[in-house]
């Protein structure tokens, strides 16, 4: 028989060691800072990636208009996809849904022409005006790197007279954009448009 003057409350039941607040806190204040630390190492590691990279020009490819700007981002795709894609179509041995180098040979302007693929990241097979660079194929489609070029809004028009993407490689022959380079082979620099424009508005 239970004894209905039993005190049955239950805050006075003790609590485990981490339903403490104070290590709660604690687990939280370590937490955040495992994320900064791996924010910041990220970062640390794209402006390496930037600083250091050996530069590569790609031809973009032509793009559906109506996706190519989106506001403050234009959608990018690479002449060189499509090379890929072809090379694997002919090839049926090769492993259409995993991932892969493919061999370009830069010009005299940095810009790579697709040679081969391989499998491997072997720097030693590489004449010395050629890159490797890491793609993956995903759904039917090379990712070379992203797909996308972001940028300030209201900067969109100056982005029109891109030719071509322009990476850093690293000694992974991992491709990371950095800018986009117009016909001239000049990096597009918005400021340098809205000065162009002051200036007809000027004279």
């Amino acid at each position: 028989m239970i004894d209905a003057n039993k005190n049955t409350d239950l805050s006075k039941t003790p609590r485990l060691w981490w339903q403490n607040r104070t290590v709660t806190i604690t687990l939280a204040v370590l937490g955040l800072l495992a994320v900064l630390v791996f924010i910041n190492v990220k970062i640390m590691t794209y402006e390496t990636h930037l600083a250091s990279g050996e530069t590569v020009l790609l031809e973009l490819a032509p793009v559906d208009p109506r996706g190519f700007m989106q506001g403050d981002y234009m959608t990018l795709s690479y002449a060189l996809e499509r090379e890929v894609l072809d090379t694997l179509d002919k090839n049926r041995t090769r492993d259409k849904t995993s991932e892969g180098y493919v061999i370009v040979a830069l010009d005299k302007n940095n810009v790579g022409h697709f040679v081969r693929l391989a499998d491997d990241y072997t720097p030693d097979d590489l004449a010395t005006n050629e890159k490797a660079l890491h793609y993956r194929l995903r759904n039917g489609s090379v990712k070379l790197a992203t797909n996308a070029f972001f940028f300030q809004e209201g900067h969109g028009e100056a982005f029109e007279a891109a030719e071509y993407g322009q990476f850093r490689v690293n000694d992974k022959g991992e491709p990371l954009l950095a800018n986009l380079v117009n016909e001239e082979f000049e990096v597009i620099d918005p400021n340098d448009l809205r000065k162009a424009q002051i200036d007809n508005q000027l004279n």
